[in-house]
């Protein structure tokens, strides 16, 4: 009666089949358990592992803006949880991954909170998400309207669990409500179907070894029964199945029926499928070994792109989910944030750095000191002062001499 005033909302409509079902659909050639079959689609995994690799190469970290500018939090507990170990069994690196891995591949993608005796958060979980209910009638004690309920499993679990939406970190895919979502793999299922089918294919032609389908026909005349009769005892004789090699005989003759690679574009249909994939996950196709239009020019402008177009919405979306549902209100207006360090990923070559910083430094932009946390070396004592050339002047002190008299212009 009371889960009737409740509105459920599954992340996806599955239909749960017997191992009796699957082994007759896959009599069939039918793939019941296309998500794993997809995980075997070397392109699409091959874009997820991209694209949660990069996520967990890349640092997040608590951050405290004021009016010097942004420092990092260290002091507090949440920072270490959030770089370097969110639980007691993970490292940073392991649990984004996770995140951002089922987040492509299921559209959705969670943390479950654990709390201390004084409210505290002291680890964070990655967890599947199961279903999602909705109380639009006001039935749950709650100070907000429509009282979200998430149906969620930890990792190593077999058992669901479910709590409110504010005891967990929710990591959405692609969204057309902002509530439900739906996985790249369900969205355009034809194309992922078409790259499995394809890899099926080949393996297939390997299996047989490089060889294709062939029908045997008879070139004679004969017409009687028995006589054909005989004609087929007898080539059933000559013919062995575990061989790639058969004895044809008399009478026969032997024509392929199948279309080799080329004649059916395998290769430039397969590639066109690649790119497809690649691009609704927003990697390029460098990193999936095509270098087929790209220079060293055009490289690095691409490394810019896949940051810009790809990945800053990922951290944004991550910034914004951490900093709302893991920081009280007192703290962020003391100015706590999560933030991405994105120098990771635009680093340089050596030279390049060098220049760069020597031109902060010089530029009076950054200071000695700063530029050398940055290559990782030690602080000196006289670093902290900011340096600029002496030729600089401001545009109001053009004309003045140095002990701010005005100049002559006949001197």
């Amino acid at each position: 009666m009371f889960l009737d005033f409740l509105e459920k909302r599954e992340e996806a409509d599955t239909i749960q089949l017997t191992d009796e079902e699957k082994l007759f659909l896959k009599v069939f050639g039918i793939e019941s358990d296309q998500p794993a079959a997809a995980m075997r689609e070397a392109t699409y995994f091959t874009c997820i592992k991209k694209l949660s690799e990069a996520v967990a190469k890349t640092p997040l970290y608590l951050v405290q803006e004021t009016e010097t500018g942004q420092r990092r939090a260290k002091e507090d507990p949440l920072y270490e949880l959030l770089s370097l170990r969110p639980n007691p069994y993970m490292t940073a690196v392991d649990f984004w991954k996770a995140i951002e891995a089922t987040r492509q591949h299921e559209g959705i993608s969670a943390a479950v909170k654990q709390y201390g005796r004084k409210g505290e958060i002291l680890a964070l979980y990655p967890c599947t998400i199961e279903g999602i209910t909705i109380d639009d009638a006001g039935l749950l004690r709650s100070k907000l309207r429509n009282k979200v309920l998430i149906d969620y499993r930890v990792t190593g679990s077999s058992i669901s669990e479910s709590g409110f939406y504010e005891d967990l970190l929710i990591f959405k895919g692609f969204t057309m409500d902002g509530m439900n979502t739906k996985p790249v793999r369900e969205i355009v299922k034809s194309t992922i179907e078409g790259q499995i089918k394809a890899q099926n294919y080949l393996n297939a032609l390997f299996d047989n070894g490089l060889t294709n389908k062939m029908v045997v026909q008879l070139t004679s005349d004969i017409k009687e029964e028995k006589e054909l009769r005989k004609i087929q005892d007898k080539f059933s004789r000559l013919y062995s199945k575990g061989k790639r090699i058969f004895t044809v005989p008399a009478g026969f003759s032997v024509q392929p029926v199948n279309l080799s690679l080329a004649d059916a574009q395998y290769e430039q249909i397969r590639r066109m499928s690649i790119s497809q994939i690649a691009a609704l996950f927003g990697i390029k196709m460098y990193q999936l070994n095509d270098l087929k239009d790209t220079n060293n020019n055009s490289l690095e402008q691409q490394q810019l792109s896949f940051l810009v177009d790809t990945l800053l919405i990922i951290y944004e979306a991550i910034e914004q989910e951490v900093t709302w549902s893991l920081l009280t209100k007192e703290k962020r207006a003391a100015g706590y944030k999560a933030r991405h360090n994105t120098n990771v990923i635009l680093r340089s070559s050596p030279e390049v750095q060098q220049k760069i910083l020597c031109g902060y430094v010089a530029g009076g932009i950054i200071k000695p000191n700063e530029a050398r946390l940055e290559l990782g070396r030690q602080t000196t004592p006289d670093g902290d002062d900011l340096i600029v050339n002496a030729g600089v002047l401001k545009l109001k002190d053009l004309g003045k001499d140095t002990k701010g008299g005005a100049g002559n212009a006949d001197d």
